[in-house]
């Protein structure tokens, strides 16, 4: 696969629309850009005599959410990129990018309905929502609706952000993933409490040292 033209292609289709009017342009495509890449890792650490995965799974990640606005967004984007890329490939690789794309949003961890390829891509795609990109995220929603105030940005982590934790680590398939959620989530409440206390006008560091029980958090 040439993923140059692959990229181009999807910078095409995704780069200049919102799939949300709260989000960022282009939101879409710099998702399945991140996702494209950290499948591969995934597939890495759990399947490191694998690697001849990665060409498919590069291309079911960049154009994963292609489809986004289209509900059922899977199974649009599979119908999308199997008209998009019958060029670009063979129709072996092209079956199985579309098989993925189309499995991605259907989440059954525990039973053995997705091969690991299919798991992979649930996972790797559910992760890019959290850590720095949850961050992100969560500040461009609040600007976008109108939030004024970074102070109250952290009123969501303290409230549904809790619930939407809980579902989405019960979704993932492996535990290496449980583990990289889990950290990304620590990090998102250590930001979270420190927008908190800045917002309020308060110091963190050192020469606070009661301010430093943010660090602790659980």
């Amino acid at each position: 696969m040439n993923f140059e033209q692959l990229d181009i292609l999807a910078q095409k289709y995704m780069m200049h629309r919102k799939s949300h009017k709260e989000r960022e342009m282009g939101a879409a495509y710099f998702h399945c850009k991140r996702v494209s890449q950290s499948v591969t890792i995934l597939r890495e650490k759990l399947f490191p005599q694998n690697g001849d995965w990665d060409d498919v799974l590069r291309c079911a990640g960049l154009f994963h959410d292609i489809g986004k606005g289209l509900e059922p967004h899977n199974h649009s984007g599979a119908v999308l990129v199997r008209d998009l890329l019958k060029h670009e490939m063979t129709a072996a690789e092209l079956d199985k990018v579309c098989v993925l794309i189309e499995a991605h949003t259907d989440r059954q961890p525990g039973t053995d309905i997705h091969t690991d390829c299919e798991k992979l891509l649930q996972d790797a795609d559910l992760l890019d929502h959290y850590g720095s990109q949850g961050i992100w995220m969560s500040c461009i929603y609040y600007a976008y609706m109108g939030q004024k105030e970074m102070a109250q940005v952290p009123a969501f982590y303290f409230s549904e952000w809790q619930e939407q934790v809980e579902k989405h680590r019960q979704a993932l398939n492996y535990e290496i993933s449980k583990a990289i959620f889990d950290e990304k989530i620590q990090f998102e409440q250590m930001v979270a409490r420190r927008m908190e206390s800045e917002g309020k006008g308060n110091y963190i560091g050192k020469e606070f040292a009661d301010e430093n029980a943010i660090y602790n958090m659980v």
